[in-house]
Parts: structure tokens; C-alpha cells; sequence
């Protein structure tokens, strides 16, 4: 106020009152602001910038840390993977294609007929025109009960797909004509899907699954030599083979018979070659493929535990005879040839020594 001494009193009066009002109107104006709601502070922003700023806060860009490096993986990134993922199993679906083709030419003919195949064997979605080979023991509850949904079976729990009552709903035989039957054999807007097995591992799972593990033989089947009515494995594969002597490869029963005399693969072209020990890959990306909403991912029925999976299936053959080994090989041969199947070594050296 030292500057102000020299005007009159009335004036520095003034002059004083003048400050103090602009500064208590100052004071008041930050007061009020630091009441105002957020979105009202920021209406000083244009319009787009905050519409901006709001979709960000409520709809922030998806992404995935990973826990080992602490990485962002985007959307972007993800879709790549999938796509990388997506190619490879379209190489693995031509690749067998064009392995069937080629070991079919080698083995050459047998004996089985594609509409018998078509007959006996086929099951089909109408609503996705898609016709499955089901072969026993090679995953068929799980495709028949796919099949049953896909074509609008609602029921929360399918109990039994193999029974009359949903049997005859996705059996090719009783839903196509004989004409349609045959073209379905060849038709282009068709999808054809059949599933391949070990032979060794298919032969496990049939043993666990109608004989329980050896601890409950069908008498009305086989002819059990022991008196507690147990059937150990290798007893059963040598029913069998005199199974296979007695009645043909035709005649052997549904859950052992090879499948390359069930489904035909070289006389029929299948789209896709599925294999049960990929099983969950090969439907996750036929699902994709053809847009099956109705099927359940990772639905697998009937497997009851199975020990035939990977290579435990070994354990079984361990006190099987070398000769009664030589004949099985032979038996499911074109099984082993027409699938790129290998016969381990330690039972291929065992039947050597």
C-alpha cells in the first residue's frame, strides 16, 4: 500500500475495496468449480473428444496379459494365432486325404461294397447335409448324439443314441431313398466325415467296454473256458481270429471289425478323416468349417475311463502270444496301412525274437 501514500484517503479506500472484492470473487468461483460433477468439468472439451473419452471408459480394448512375461496380447494377436491354428489343421485334413489316396492304391482292392457301407453305416444331419461314417469303438456314441442335436433332438440327457427311438432318426438308410443313398455316396454338397483309430487301441477299448475288462464275458457271444467266467486279453483276441476264420473279415462283430472294411475310405472320398487321438481338434474346426452351432465342444461319450488312450493301451499285449500277435497285425493290416498307423516297436520286436 506504500505505492498509494501519496492519493487522497477516499481514493486508497477505494482502491483497497476493488481488490479484496475481486479476490473473494476469485476464491468463490474455485469453490464452486471443485463442487461440480466430472462430466460437467470436462464440457469444456469439444463434444467428439468426450464422446471419445466415454466410449474408452466404458468400452476399454480387449486384451490378455500373459502371467509368464507381462505382455499385452491384443485382439489382433489372437486372430492371428487362431488363423495359424486354422491352417494347420486344413494341412492335416488334405495330407490325409492324400495319404488314404496313396495307400489305397497300394493295398488294392478288398472286399466291401460302398453302398453296403452307405447302408449299413451312414448317419446324416439333414438340416447340414453332412453324412458320417459311424464305426464302433471310434467315437460313434459322441457322433451319433451330435448328430441327433444338430438335426433339433432337444432332450437335456440322450441316454442311448444307439436306440431304436433316436436311431431311425439319423440313419441314412431309413431318411434317404436308395436313389438319394447312392448320391450321397458322390454328391458334391455333401460333407462326408468318417474317424479312424489305432487298430491296437480300438481292440482295447472294444475289450473294455462288452467284455468289462475281462471280468464279464457274453456267453451268448463266446465260449469262456474259465470257469469264473473271466475272459483275459489274450483269450480274446484269439476269439477273434476264430471269429475271423469262421465268418470273414465281413462277419466279425461291429466293435472289432476294421474300419476299412466298415467305411469304405477307398471307394468312398471322404471330406474330412478325422482320428480319435486328435478327435477334439479335428470337430473344433469342422465346427468352425461348416458353422454347427448345435454341436457341444469337448463332448465325449462312452469313454468310461478308457485306458486305451496313448499308449497305455500296450499294457494288454504284453502277454500276448507271438503268433496270436502276427495274426492280429495281419488281420488289421489295411487298418494299419490305409491310416499311417505304426506298430509299436516293442511288440514288433517281440514278435521277431
Amino acid at each position: 500500500m506504500y505505492k498509494y501514500r501519496g492519493l487522497p484517503v477516499v481514493l486508497q479506500y477505494l482502491i483497497l475495496i476493488v481488490l479484496v472484492t475481486i479476490l473473494l470473487l476469485a476464491l468463490k468461483t474455485r469453490e464452486y468449480a471443485s463442487t461440480l460433477p466430472i462430466d460437467q468439468t470436462e464440457r469444456s472439451q469439444p463434444s467428439a473428444v468426450l464422446d471419445i473419452i466415454e466410449l474408452k471408459e466404458q468400452f476399454p480394448a480387449p486384451s490378455t496379459t500373459s502371467a509368464s512375461t507381462g505382455s499385452n496380447i491384443t485382439q489382433r494377436d489372437l486372430a492371428a494365432a487362431e488363423e495359424t491354428w486354422r491352417r494347420s489343421i486344413e494341412r492335416r485334413f488334405a495330407e490325409r486325404r492324400e495319404s488314404v489316396r496313396a495307400r489305397c492304391e497300394e493295398v488294392g482292392p478288398y472286399p466291401y461294397s460302398v453302398y453296403r457301407t452307405a447302408r449299413m453305416s451312414f448317419y446324416l444331419s439333414k438340416n447340414y447335409n453332412l453324412v458320417m461314417c459311424v464305426t464302433a469303438k471310434s467315437g460313434a456314441t459322441t457322433w451319433k448324439t451330435h448328430l441327433l442335436r444338430l438335426d433339433g433332438v432337444t432332450d437335456p440327457r440322450i441316454g442311448n443314441p444307439h436306440s431304436g427311438k433316436y436311431d431311425r432318426l439319423i440313419r441314412a438308410s431309413i431318411q434317404l431313398s436308395p436313389a438319394q443313398l447312392q448320391e450321397a455316396l458322390t454328391s458334391p454338397s455333401a460333407t462326408r466325415v468318417m474317424t479312424a483309430r489305432h487298430p491296437l487301441a480300438r481292440l482295447v477299448s472294444g475289450y473294455q467296454d462288452k467284455f468289462n475288462d475281462g471280468q464279464r464275458a457274453l456267453r451268448s457271444m463266446w465260449n469262456c473256458t474259465r470257469t469264473d467266467g473271466t475272459l483275459p486279453f489274450p483269450q480274446f483276441l484269439s476269439l477273434v481270429l476264430s471269429e475271423f476264420r469262421k465268418r470273414g473279415v465281413a462277419g466279425l462283430n461291429k466293435h472289432y471289425r476294421p474300419y476299412s472294411t466298415v467305411c469304405s475310405p477307398c471307394g468312398i472320398q471322404y471330406d474330412y478323416i478325422f482320428k480319435q487321438e486328435t478327435f477334439d481338434e479335428d470337430l473344433r474346426y469342422l465346427t468352425q468349417v461348416l458353422d454347427l452351432k448345435e454341436v457341444k465342444a469337448g463332448l465325449r461319450t462312452n469313454t468310461k475311463g478308457d485306458k486305451s488312450q496313448h499308449s497305455r493301451y500296450l499294457e494288454y499285449y504284453r502277454d500276448v502270444p507271438p503268433d496270436v500277435l502276427k495274426q492280429i497285425f495281419r488281420l488289421y493290416e489295411k487298418d494299419f496301412r490305409i491310416f499311417d498307423y505304426e506298430i509299436p516297436e516293442i511288440l514288433l520286436k517281440k514278435i521277431q525274437d
